[in-house]
């Protein structure tokens, strides 16, 4: 992020939150000419100290002032040997025909139980687990599809650049996301399968929203949902245009727009209401109580921590009892960084244990959760508990 850009998203959340520039200043020891001069763009606050300072003021985490998500900075759950694997595969398709081995046989059945078996993976959030089986199952989907060309293996391949994007979006690595995506849309489209194009292209909308392009990734998000509104048939169809148009609310909130967060939200409620929670069609877990959970991540989105919460005591935990491990774990993820945006630190910390015990990889390996750790440690008064010590200790994070 350049300084004019920095320094105009630190004007718009001081404004928003009723600060003026002296105010700030005072608060984060800095005089009124050095905040007129960075939110002008004319000197840096690039720099992780004073961001999470500026941060701790107006009262929003790191990704939410920088408008992106983290970068991967830990190698833990998925190492730079298996980003390589992927990133060649990504990269070099087209090249895939000549590098086959001798004698290589194409099984479709044992490609489909493979990729069932990655998703379950990924639904009980073990990174780990996903990413050592990604490369080579991306090699062996690619493979087969150029040998075979045939409807199946293209769907195939389809979900495997849907895992692929998800996982690598969600471990830090948003450019290699979005060309899995974009490698996945190019292919469903080929295929004249509108349900699939729609289901691999969030996933590039959601990799646009981690590098900071978040108009570009609602209008994706919008263009697709166009799509599916007019032939809408079964309930399968429903869940996907209704996650579509979560997905269009968290790329709003990524852009401060609260009044598109309201649309696409209110719109997902309505659909949602023709789809049950344990419904699970194309392993979306979309439903009423998982637009619930998305209206609480679109506020945490837009800074709005004490309205986050205020709404999450309201959703049903019954409900959230049947989502799987990942989509939960991440809801409380969500409101740890709602608490923490409101000054709540041990509700934060607690929420972030929480997840942890439900889904251990969730937390230790997202740059998103890593972040809220390392946040709470910085707004730490003295020696930071040591509840808070382990956690960080067992996220690789530096105390």
């Amino acid at each position: 992020m350049d300084e004019i850009e920095l320094g105009s998203r630190i004007a718009y959340w001081r404004e928003r939150r009723g600060v003026t520039q002296r105010l700030l200043a005072d608060r984060i020891g800095r005089s009124k000419s050095w905040v007129e001069k960075v939110e002008a763009g004319k000197r840096s606050a690039n720099r992780l100290p004073i961001l999470l300072t500026i941060c701790k003021e107006l009262r929003i985490d790191l990704p939410v002032l920088i408008g992106r998500d983290l970068a991967r900075d830990t190698r833990q759950c998925i190492d730079d040997v298996q980003v390589d694997t992927i990133r060649g595969a990504l990269e070099c398709y087209d090249a895939i025909r000549s590098e086959i081995p001798d004698g290589y046989n194409v099984d479709v059945a044992r490609l489909r139980r493979q990729v069932s078996y990655v998703w379950s993976a990924f639904e009980l959030a073990d990174y780990q687990v996903v990413s050592q089986l990604l490369p080579e199952l991306l090699l062996d989907a690619q493979r087969s599809n150029v040998i075979e060309e045939s409807g199946e293996t293209a769907r195939i391949l389809v979900e495997v650049y849907q895992i692929s994007a998800s996982t690598l979006r969600k471990l830090g690595e948003h450019h290699l996301a979005w060309l899995a995506g974009d490698r996945g849309v190019t292919l469903a489209e080929r295929c004249g399968n509108s349900i699939f194009s729609a289901l691999t292209g969030f996933r590039v909308a959601n990799a646009l929203m981690s590098i900071g392009r978040s108009r570009a990734a609602f209008d994706l998000n919008v263009s697709y949902a166009l799509r599916l509104e007019t032939a809408l048939r079964t309930e399968a169809d429903r869940s996907v245009y209704g996650h579509v148009l979560l997905q269009a609310a968290m790329a709003a909130a990524s852009g401060g727009d609260a009044i598109g967060v309201r649309d696409m939200i209110r719109e997902a409620k309505s659909v949602a209401r023709h789809v049950p929670d344990r419904a699970n069609h194309y392993r979306l877990s979309f439903g009423p109580t998982n637009v619930g959970l998305h209206h609480v991540a679109a506020l945490v989105g837009l800074g709005e921590g004490g309205l986050a919460v205020e709404i999450a005591s309201g959703i049903d935990e019954t409900g959230i009892a049947t989502l799987r491990r990942e989509r939960r774990a991440t809801y409380l993820i969500d409101i740890a960084r709602g608490h923490s945006q409101w000054g709540m630190r041990d509700e934060a910390l607690g929420k972030l244990l929480e997840a942890e015990a439900l889904a251990p990889r969730e937390v230790n390996c997202r740059p998103v959760a890593r972040s809220i750790i390392a946040n709470l440690i910085e707004r730490s008064r003295g020696t930071p508990p040591s509840t808070l010590r382990a956690l960080a200790e067992r996220s690789g994070v530096t105390t």
